[in-house]
């Protein structure tokens, strides 16, 4: 079994070992390190290879600044190995070494990875064998610990029947309402400018950071090849007003982003839901079978965040099976530099 880094040469085995990986999504294909870069976050690709140079396992960490000549190395939504094989321990002890020397080069203060789950947290579960091998919990989540999967079945009239009657209402009011839905998938730069357009006036709405129209663009660029881009605008006259951006590798795909207009003149257009709805439509008519909602908190958890309201229940209604993944764990490099992180944190709260 060897252990080194992936160069431009891998990127197609790469690819396909995420494609493969049932719990896998599109953060760990080389297309997002690409595009994280462009936002000053440096992809550093760690790969296990068997006998033949097969791929076992991998990790993009994408290195962030934390000052002080340090770093932060963040591998989202991963790392990913094989753990349904009779070697698998080897293999995890493999690329967690890996992980560990390739952040000692980077300076690291601290290797946060963020594995994905496929059913509830249980006995013997991917926490708890990494939590056997030294990680440990970290302070915050970097990525939505709770989510919903939504099986598109046949992408119509079966789909249509899993939601709530409140979205089958909207959709249809929508429609009524002369708004219509196109999806692009070939990056389209107006596509792209408009969706960033809507974007900008949610994130002005609802306070929180967006990426930038470069970050979408290159996403764009380096997953359209390979089908895994798609951005549905929901138009009334020429004008957009709401629209969805869905990340695809192999049958699944993520909702990766989501941005929509309030305005009293469009309280009937319900845009939002149709832009989801076109989604769901296209992802399915590809072969797409679940599609992960990305954040959605259900009524009565105790650790949800309150702010999450709005958007969960509207992704809520669009079905789907609850899902819990591990959360974020830390593969601490440098005790000294982390207890002073860590302290920081506190302190801020």
């Amino acid at each position: 079994m060897e252990v080194r880094l992936a160069g431009p040469d891998d990127r197609a085995g790469w690819d396909a070992f995420v494609a493969v990986r049932p719990e896998a999504d599109p953060l760990q294909t080389w297309a997002w390190g690409e595009a994280n870069a462009t936002a000053g976050e440096r992809p550093v690709r760690v790969l296990v290879t068997g006998e033949g140079g097969t791929v076992r396992g991998l990790a993009q960490l994408l290195i962030r600044n934390a000052g002080f000549g340090r770093t932060v190395a963040y591998a989202p939504h991963g790392p990913l190995w094989e753990r349904d094989t009779a070697d698998t321990d080897t293999v995890l002890d493999a690329l967690l070494n890996g992980l560990r020397e390739q952040a000692r080069a980077e300076r690291a203060i601290v290797a946060k990875i963020d594995p994905r789950a496929l059913a509830p947290p249980g006995p013997g579960d991917v926490a708890e064998r990494l939590i056997a091998r030294g990680l440990r919990p970290a302070r915050h989540d970097l990525q939505a610990r709770t989510t919903r999967l939504v099986d598109l079945l046949d992408g119509g009239d079966e789909l249509i029947a899993t939601w709530d009657k409140d979205a089958r209402n909207l959709v249809r009011r929508s429609a009524k309402e002369g708004v219509i839905t196109a999806t692009d998938r070939a990056g389209d730069a107006q596509a792209i400018a408009d969706f960033h357009g809507l974007l900008e006036t949610t994130s002005s709405r609802a306070g929180f950071r967006i990426r930038s129209t470069v970050f979408l663009e290159t996403l764009a660029r380096e997953l359209a090849p390979s089908g895994g881009w798609y951005l549905t605008l929901a138009t009334l006259g020429e004008r957009p007003i709401a629209g969805a951006v869905a990340l695809r590798t192999d049958d699944r795909a993520i909702y990766a982003y989501g941005a929509s207009l309030r305005e009293e003149a469009l309280k009937h257009a319900h845009g939002a839901y149709a832009a989801l709805a076109a989604t769901m439509r296209e992802l399915a008519a590809d072969g797409v079978r679940a599609f992960d909602l990305w954040g959605v908190v259900e009524p009565g958890d105790p650790d949800a965040d309150a702010e999450w309201a709005g958007f969960s229940g509207f992704k809520r209604q669009f079905g789907g099976r609850p899902l819990r993944h591990p959360g974020t764990l830390d593969l601490v490099i440098d005790p000294l530099f982390y207890r002073l992180r860590d302290l920081r944190e506190r302190i801020r709260g």
